[in-house]
Formats: structure tokens, sequence, C-alpha cells
């Protein structure tokens, strides 16, 4: 079904997701060079929600900075329609929530209870692995750009995917990262699971994975509660006509 688009995507919005994609990928780049404990070096740095998150926030700024170039130069109305959809109705809001839900739980456990979200630290107050700066660039800084492009840039509209079919989509987005967690990780191996606060027995494991998808839903459901004020402005004025 098309996407009528309400207007073209603005310079500030270009602004944002280019910014976004070079603090966002530096970070990125230098957290995969931290060695990490025993533990989790089997399963590598792709086991990290932070990470995959990042991935989807950097795809999120190549297709919407694309767009940005395909609704003004490009001819073809079906590739403006299909790349306005993917890059702000398809993209956006995986990443947008996604990136809500990390530092929604990796602050409050990094400031209060580091032993909940780090391996291989002894205590609450010990020095974090991860300089401030990188810690930013991945845990904070991709949320801050991603909601200043839905809310801010002047061109962000309210999503078209229901909350219903958010539900599906963050519920299988939970599942898979469920199922891939268990192919890497093997704890009779001596493995350990990337956050601590997973290294707990069935049906708790489930019941953090449960609550954590449903908070990533509520945020897609407020987002749609409040949609850009730009976009509701708009529609009103074009219903005038």
């Amino acid at each position: 079904m098309p996407v009528e688009s309400l207007s073209k995507p603005t310079v500030r919005s270009l602004f944002f997701n280019l910014v976004c994609f070079v603090i966002s990928s530096w970070g990125l780049r230098w957290a995969t060079t931290i060695t990490l404990p025993p533990s989790l070096r089997q399963a590598g740095h792709k086991q990290f929600l932070t990470n995959i998150s990042v991935i989807v926030t950097l795809f999120s700024n190549i297709t919407n900075i694309a767009d940005f170039f395909i609704q003004r130069y490009a001819k073809c109305p079906t590739l403006r329609n299909r790349s306005h959809r993917i890059s702000k109705h398809t993209i956006l809001p995986v990443a947008l929530v996604m990136e809500s839900i990390v530092p929604a739980v990796y602050w409050p456990l990094r400031l209060f209870a580091m032993k909940l979200i780090m391996q291989g630290i002894p205590e609450n107050n010990s020095p974090s692995p991860i300089p401030l700066s990188v810690d930013c660039a991945i845990h904070l800084v991709p949320f801050v750009f991603l909601f200043a492009d839905h809310y801010l840039s002047g061109s962000g509209e309210k999503f078209v995917i229901s909350n219903k079919k958010a539900w599906v989509i963050v519920t299988l987005l939970g599942l898979s990262y469920y199922r891939f967690l268990g192919l890497l990780i093997n704890t009779e191996r001596g493995q350990s699971y990337p956050y601590p606060f997973l290294d707990v027995d069935e049906p708790y494991k489930s019941i953090i994975f449960v609550a954590v998808t449903s908070i990533t839903w509520l945020f897609y459901v407020l987002y749609q509660k409040f949609p850009p004020y730009v976009s509701l402005k708009k529609r009103s004025a074009k219903k005038q006509f």
C-alpha cells in the first residue's frame, strides 16, 4: 500500500542522520576492539544487543540519507514512494524502538548496578572497560539522533505500522535474539550470556526477555500516541482543503 509523504526530508534530517552515522560507526568500531572476558570471547561482539542495535541504526541512517536525495532528484514516483516507506516507516521505527530500550536498560544498571550489565566486573564501583566517549557513542547517541530525526527534523510522520503489527514485529525480534543467543552460547562449556542479568535459570530468563520485549513495544505505542507535531499540523491543514 502506497504511503503518501507529507513533506520531503529536510536538511535537518540529513544532518541528524549524517552525524549519527559518523559517531555511531566510530563507537561501534572502537567497541568491537575491546578484549572480552574469557566467558564471552567465543561468541564474540556479535552477541551484544547494543552492537546489533547500532548496526540497525546505521542502516536507518543510510536509507534516510539516500531518501533525502531520492525525494529531490528521482523522477520515478514508485521509487520515491518505496524509498520513503522503507526509510521513514520501516527501518526508522525498528531502529528507534531498539535504541530506546538499549539506554533505558543500560544506563540505570551502568550507573547503579554495573555487575548486572557487564561481565568480569568485580564490584559495582569498578571502572568501566569502555571509555565514556565510546559508551555514549553506542549507548546514547543513536537514540538521541533517531529521536531527533523523528520529532525535531521537520519531516517526521506518524508511523504507518499499526500497534498490533508492531507487537508482532517486536515479539519476533525478541524471540530471534533469544534463539540467536541460544545458538551462540553453551553455559556447560563455561560461556556466559553477554549481560549478567541474563545468567539465570528458566523460566526467569524467558520472563526477562518477555518484559524487555514488552517495554520495547510500549515505546512504539508511546511514539504513536504522541506523533511529531509537524505531522499533526500538516495532516490537519490537509484536511481543510
